[in-house]
């Protein structure tokens, strides 16, 4: 059953809990159209070109 009105313990964890999945949608985003992360998705294209099966990179890392 769900307490009606949250205590301070729940408002704390509720917020924390926000806080946590806006973090990660922001990092989501700024990976998104930073100049890194369209680096990053380019030269996985140009290696999945290359090797599709992704066999040969398993060991690299």
């Amino acid at each position: 059953m769900m307490p009606m009105e949250p205590g301070p313990e729940d408002f704390a964890r509720q917020l924390a809990e926000r806080r946590a999945r806006m973090d990660e949608a922001r990092k989501l985003a700024y990976y998104a159209h930073s100049r890194t992360g369209m680096l990053t998705r380019f030269l996985r294209r140009l290696a999945d070109g290359i090797d599709p099966t992704r066999a040969g990179r398993e060991r690299v890392r």
